[in-house]
């Protein structure tokens, strides 16, 4: 009986995650265009340089950048979900050393992915910087 309460509580969980992420953060993903807008004259006659296709380098580097600042999100988020899930596991682990030690090992391994993320941002931005580009995309 305990066994199948404590799979309720995983799966309501995963369940309210999802939810969260697919109901509530929606509207915060379609804000974000990966997508730039195309920084070169138009070859096409009446199109604009982005519905013809004439993309520059510098229009490449920026996708890039929009697809890290993405890619670096979504990873970010992922380590606040794992935060949140071993530090629930830690309070309900009722002093078994088994979950706490499960639990340390989730909390350890989110610290870990933190920095890596950080450290991830701070190379690209660095990189970025460096060929003259914002972390927004915009080219100085």
């Amino acid at each position: 009986m305990n066994n199948k309460k404590h799979l309720l509580i995983k799966i309501s969980s995963i369940i309210l995650v999802f939810v969260f992420a697919f109901i509530v953060a929606q509207p915060i993903l379609a804000q974000g265009d990966i997508l730039p807008q195309a920084s070169g004259p138009s070859r096409c006659a009446g199109l604009s340089a982005t519905e013809c296709g004439d993309y520059q380098v510098n229009d490449f580097i920026v996708l890039a950048a929009n697809v890290a600042r993405w890619i670096l999100g979504i990873v970010g988020s992922l380590t606040l979900i794992m935060f949140v899930y071993g530090g629930v596991l830690f309070l309900i682990s009722a002093g078994s050393s088994d979950k706490v030690s499960q639990a340390k090992k989730i909390l350890t391994a989110a610290v870990v992915g933190l920095i890596i993320v950080f450290g991830s941002y701070l190379i690209v931005k660095f990189a970025l910087s460096t060929i003259g580009i914002t972390w927004t995309g915009q080219i100085l």
